[in-house]
């Protein structure tokens, strides 16, 4: 009997070819499933930050966008952290929510240095950002850069995200930090309303 040669579907990569290359030939496949698979391999490669972050900028399938989001987790390194923050500027607000969880699953030793700065951005939504992403940051100086906010920006909207984040960090040293706000503010009711709730908060009322 004759051999019947196998047919060969348009597009298709054959999956020894796949595995056996280097995943970052695939990162631009018009394939999603190529792409996730290789946004997957590279995730503990710290030479395909680059790669792996141009690629988020134009990801457009949700399941690929994730996998390169946990593949920058999975590098861990202050450069994929570095390639993460300028997201939390995106007027998408998938990718920035998708953003700020991947910052929060970082070491914080290597969150922090790049986040800090943007308390002082010009833009009042992106220090909003900064100062809840910090507020999840097990860090030993987190309770200081939200002080900072608190005495200092002129935004109150800006300082009562920090306060929200103290209080979920359950530090009582947070406290002294959040009633100065109320000096600051003295008129404004959901200043009043956020003091008086860190004070039963951190009392155990």
């Amino acid at each position: 009997m004759a051999l019947v040669k196998a047919r060969k579907i348009d597009g298709a990569k054959p999956a020894a070819a796949v595995e056996g290359g280097d995943p970052l030939a695939w990162l631009e496949d018009a394939d999603p499933a190529l792409r996730r698979r290789a946004a997957h391999a590279l995730g503990e490669r710290p030479d395909a930050v680059p790669a792996l972050s141009a690629r988020l900028t134009r990801e457009e399938e949700p399941s690929v966008r994730e996998t390169l989001l946990t593949a920058l987790v999975r590098t861990g390194t202050a450069e994929a952290a570095a390639a993460l923050v300028p997201y939390l500027a995106s007027e998408d607000v998938g990718l920035r929510n998708g953003v700020i969880e991947s910052l929060q699953q970082m070491p914080a030793a290597v969150v922090m240095p790049e986040v800090a700065p943007l308390l002082t951005a010009a833009d009042s939504d992106l220090r909003i950002f900064a100062a809840q992403l910090i507020g999840k940051l097990p860090h030993p100086d987190r309770l200081a850069r939200l002080a900072g906010v608190i005495d200092h920006d002129p935004h109150v909207n800006v300082c009562l995200s920090a306060v929200e984040a103290l209080m979920e960090s359950g530090d009582p040293a947070a406290l002294p930090v959040v009633e100065r706000l109320g000096g600051r503010f003295p008129d404004d009711p959901f200043v009043a309303f956020s003091v008086d709730a860190a004070r039963r908060l951190f009392s155990g009322a």
